[in-house]
């Protein structure tokens, strides 16, 4: 269960500024393209792309380190030999975490699988619906004249009516494409006959435009893949972008091969007033609930705007870019998080090949909900004889001591008054690193700081 909840906060966490971020990009690069298919092709790119990048930081690991610290003073400590590298929790490449309490994390878990199940509902009954639909096609020879505007409207639109079934249905309220592998065209049966040749040219030139960009199965992919994200309002905003350019990509699809955009445009006006849009999961000639933008879109011209190539890789990298730094910066969950007294008392530290002699010594109290604390570090000598021995020690304050459930952080002023981050990282129980800096080089030689990492134990 703790890693199903760190998996799951972990993705929410993420995605909760990931999609933002990759749906900024998406506006911005959609802006810069004029045609409505590029458009709807980075559109759905960003759909993709917003699943991705918190799903990449499962990927990467639900558990990364705390972020980086970094100091060029140290306070002063003498050793033998020479200090290994920082810990991976401590390099550039680490993840920041947070732990989030238990109440927290039940709530989000909570909340997110309800999610799902409405998303899984939702979807489940426009797939049923849609399947009522597809029932409710009447499969008897098409009227001559609606024939022959289909053989007509899929000639100019390069599209054989093997593979494309269109008939009548009872059922549906505006002409409707559903279906991938075995496209249907549903016409009302009622508007058959009651539309003229330019409405009725308008209606299959658009469902069948759809055909041709096989918008159908992009729309299903879209709605699976937003599925799991479908909680945040940008992703809202994605889809709605994604139908909205969508019609436009076929409006100017038709507007250029088969009727005359004007005459389009009225045609369409006209199906506003006696059609419903589609069901969800279906695609209409009424859909998107943008009539007036596609309408100025025909008449003016907008609708046959091509993208160059300049723009459209500008368009494509901006929104690479900013897929790479969400998936950069993911942030690591960390459920293990434990209270303030997984680390009060005293604790005692070796030197990992140095473990003859103590390194430091931490006391840790709390105080009104106030942690406070002190550090002892060891002076370390060698003797003639080559054994090692504590010359000495030095007592400091710390300060601005924080716990987030898995680090204590804190800084210290050494004797030069310079302030010097360190960090205690619980590593199991009673166990954790400290890591800290050291000057190595005796008096009046050069001094050279290096990482150090000091195994703690508490010792009580």
């Amino acid at each position: 269960m703790e890693t199903v909840s760190r998996l799951v906060i972990t993705f929410v966490l993420n995605a909760a500024w990931q999609i933002p971020l990759v749906a900024l990009a998406a506006a911005i690069g959609a802006h810069l393209l004029p045609s409505a298919g590029a458009r709807h092709r980075i559109l759905l790119a960003a759909i993709g792309l917003s699943l991705l990048a918190p799903a990449a930081s499962l990927l990467a690991g639900g558990r990364a380190g705390p972020a980086t610290l970094r100091t060029e003073s140290s306070p002063t400590m003498a050793a033998a030999g020479s200090a290994g590298p920082w810990p991976g929790w401590l390099t550039d490449s680490s993840r920041p975490s947070v732990a989030p309490a238990p109440l927290t994390r039940r709530v989000v878990v909570a909340l997110y699988l309800a999610s799902l199940i409405v998303g899984a509902w939702r979807r489940a009954r426009a797939w049923s619906r849609t399947a009522v639909l597809r029932r409710s096609a009447v499969d008897a020879p098409l009227a001559e004249g609606l024939r022959a505007v289909a053989e007509e409207c899929a000639r100019r639109l390069d599209l054989g009516l093997d593979h494309v079934a269109i008939r009548l249905s009872s059922a549906a309220a505006s002409p409707a494409t559903l279906g991938a592998r075995r496209p249907l065209i549903l016409i009302p049966a009622a508007l058959a006959g009651a539309l003229e040749r330019d409405q009725l040219t308008a209606a299959l030139g658009h469902e069948l435009a759809h055909v041709r960009r096989r918008d159908f199965a992009w729309n299903a992919a879209a709605e699976l893949v937003s599925w799991p994200i479908a909680f945040h309002p940008a992703t809202a905003w994605l889809r709605r972008r994604l139908r909205q350019s969508r019609e436009l990509a076929c409006d100017a699809l038709v507007a250029e091969r088969v009727l005359e955009p004007r005459t389009y445009a009225r045609s369409l006006a006209a199906l506003a007033r006696v059609i419903a849009p589609a069901p969800a999961l279906t695609l209409g000639v009424a859909d998107a609930g943008i009539l007036e933008e596609r309408v100025m879109s025909l008449v003016t011209g907008r609708a046959r705007r091509r993208a160059g190539v300049v723009v459209s890789i500008a368009a494509s990298s901006l929104l690479a870019v900013a897929s790479a730094v969400a998936a950069t910066f993911a942030v690591a969950v960390d459920t293990r998080a434990a209270g303030t007294a997984a680390i009060l008392g005293s604790w005692s530290g070796r030197i990992p090949g140095t473990e003859d002699v103590p390194a430091a010594d931490l006391k840790i109290a709390e105080k009104d909900g106030k942690l406070s604390g002190r550090v002892t570090f060891y002076l370390i000598h060698q003797s003639a004889d080559g054994r090692r021995e504590v010359g000495g020690e030095e007592d400091i304050d710390m300060l601005e001591p924080s716990f987030d459930g898995q680090r204590l952080t804190f800084k210290l002023k050494n004797p030069s008054g310079e302030t010097v981050p360190m960090a205690l990282r619980l590593t199991g129980d009673g166990e954790g690193e400290l890591a800290t800096q050291v000057t190595v080089g005796d008096r009046g030689e050069r001094r050279e700081s290096r990482g150090m990492v000091v195994k703690m134990k508490r010792v009580k």
